[in-house]
């Protein structure tokens, strides 16, 4: 847990779970909290199986931005 000391509104990583207050199927309803608790978990276990789902893992190869960022090392690496 983090103590801040300031005008923030809480814990950093809340704000994940704390988004989903805000749309209106999760904010008017009486079971909201389970609502946003099985998407957060749905999300999660989205993100874990992404190298394993076969469309998505090979956006990184189609569209090759990572070269953006990397083109600095290529070009020594060459060099």
């Amino acid at each position: 847990m983090m103590n801040e000391t300031g005008l923030y509104p809480g814990q950093t990583w809340l704000w994940l779970y704390t988004l989903w207050y805000q749309i209106p199927p999760f904010n008017q309803v009486s079971y909201g909290d389970l609502l946003v608790v099985l998407t957060m978990a749905l999300l999660t276990l989205l993100l874990v199986l992404v190298p394993f789902i076969p469309g998505l893992r090979d956006i990184p190869r189609w569209i090759p931005i990572y070269r953006l960022i990397w083109r600095r090392f290529y070009a020594e690496t060459k060099a």
